[in-house]
């Protein structure tokens, strides 16, 4: 790896770059083959007091490493000042053959005391004091208008990196000042400059810390992460939606991998709300089930489902009330995924629709009334589907699982890990499945329909003579 040997820093950052080798950085410390590319392209790029920085710090990780030993060659060699061109009057000769000084406080030339100073510099004829300072003149202004512009440049690579500076913990360079200073920056404040965000370990630790407010921390780092991406250097990157999600769901994925299970689903709804609020995701719907717009429905009621509808979850949870409790999409007529029964059940909004109702002493006797009925429906409708695509036993199987996802823990646990006294009624050989086991492998078309009603009507049998049977070790176990 060869660092780049020029530093005129004309190169444009690439924010995507930086943001995966930092998070490699932070992933799997050393990671000395990241640090060199960070730091290779920070020269590119002009950002000299990051680059030597990163560079200290690899000097510290691989001190022979040769790659690293040419980087701080380059950064510490002091640039050359240009060569005079030939046949010009190198500008302290100028200076000393004006016969005027230049007043700031008037805004005019004033003459010196002395008339008579001339110089002969490169063989050039004697330059006299009265000679023509006009161009002279026209030279300074604009060599100053050519150095404000390029400080206004600077300015901006330096903010940058001083934001940088802070989250690392480094002490900002006392440079700025006077490069604002010589870009006439002191006129007006300038607008301050988002760097990147902390590392994914650091969000997640966060998130960790404050799980009641898991969502919000997600979206703000969501958030933080999408404005340094669109504006890195204060001016627009370019980026456009598709690629600007493509960054955030890596982004989410990387907080992902280091949150325990049950904070993981915070993260998609942060990018829930941020396709919705930011970058104009369309929909299944166009409106709410009562007309309303998607862009009318507020954070606080916003929800998507995993087959693309968005709701106002106030509409939807009237809705699912008014039909009983039955977890099915009023709009496509479909049921709900188990994954969105859970995240349904888990918004605020959607809470009551849980079945918390149930008294406690109905709950340790395993399975309720209520859910034995409905094995028994689906074990009829199993075992006299006589058609040719089964499209009536998948749905029935379908709103079963949907049923159970809004169970109590307690009774879902029986459900999944209860194993009743069945045997196949043709062949005579005992069932070794619990319910939930053998609902899912009809879903998966690992046990036929026929097969999976016959042991469902059995265990609904058993169920309703043995009321309490969780509880009781010798008629059923519990894995």
């Amino acid at each position: 790896m060869a660092p780049t040997t020029g530093l005129s820093g004309s190169g444009e950052p690439d924010m995507a770059l930086i943001g995966e080798l930092l998070e490699e950085i932070s992933r799997n410390p050393p990671a000395v083959g990241a640090r060199k590319l960070l730091v290779e392209h920070y020269i590119t790029v002009g950002w000299l007091d990051a680059a030597m920085d990163n560079a200290k710090e690899l000097k510290t990780l691989a001190p022979r490493d040769s790659d690293v030993i040419q980087f701080l060659e380059v950064l510490q060699k002091k640039p050359q000042p240009p060569a005079p061109e030939k046949g010009t009057v190198p500008i302290r000769s100028r200076a000393v053959a004006e016969a005027r000084v230049w007043d700031p406080r008037t805004g005019r030339y004033k003459k010196t005391t002395s008339s008579t100073h001339t110089e002969k510099p490169f063989g050039t004829s004697i330059i006299h004091l009265s000679s023509n300072l006009e161009p002279a003149r026209q030279d300074l202004t604009h060599g100053y208008q050519a150095l404000r512009a390029k400080a206004k440049f600077v300015l901006a690579d330096l903010l940058n990196i001083q934001a940088l500076q802070k989250k690392a913990g480094v002490a900002p360079s006392k440079n700025v000042a006077k490069v604002q200073a010589l870009s006439g920056g002191y006129d007006s404040p300038p607008a301050t400059i988002s760097g990147p965000p902390g590392s994914a370990r650091s969000i997640a630790r966060t998130i960790r810390d404050s799980p009641s407010e898991a969502t919000n921390l997600a979206m703000s780092d969501l958030e933080d992460t999408m404005k340094w991406v669109r504006e890195p250097q204060g001016r627009p990157s370019g980026i456009d939606d598709d690629a600007m999600r493509d960054v955030l769901v890596k982004r989410g994925d990387a907080i992902q991998s280091a949150l325990p299970e049950d904070l993981k689903v915070h993260c998609e709804l942060a990018l829930m709300h941020i396709e919705h609020e930011y970058l104009k995701r369309n929909y299944a719907n166009t409106e709410t089930m009562l007309g309303d717009d998607v862009q009318d429905v507020p954070r606080a009621n916003f929800y998507v489902t995993e087959d693309n509808y968005f709701w106002d979850m106030q509409e939807l949870v009237q809705a699912i009330t008014v039909g009983k409790g039955i977890m099915r999409n009023p709009l496509s007529k479909e049921m709900f995924t188990p994954k969105d029964i859970k995240g349904i059940l888990m918004h605020p909004l959607g809470k009551p629709l849980a079945a918390l109702a149930v008294k406690q002493h109905e709950m340790s006797k395993g399975v309720r009334i209520e859910t034995i009925n409905q094995m028994e429906k689906l074990s009829h409708v199993l075992l006299e589907d006589q058609t040719s695509d089964t499209l009536p036993s998948r749905k029935a199987v379908d709103e079963f699982l949907a049923y159970i996802a809004t169970l109590p823990d307690l009774e879902q646990q029986a459900i999944e890990h209860l194993k009743c006294p069945a045997k196949d009624s043709h062949t005579g050989q005992s069932y070794d499945f619990s319910i939930g086991e053998a609902v899912r492998d009809a879903k998966g078309n690992r046990v036929c329909f026929h097969k999976t009603g016959d042991f469902i009507k059995q265990a609904a049998t058993h169920l309703r003579q043995n009321q309490g049977v969780a509880a009781d070790p010798e008629k059923c176990s519990v894995m």
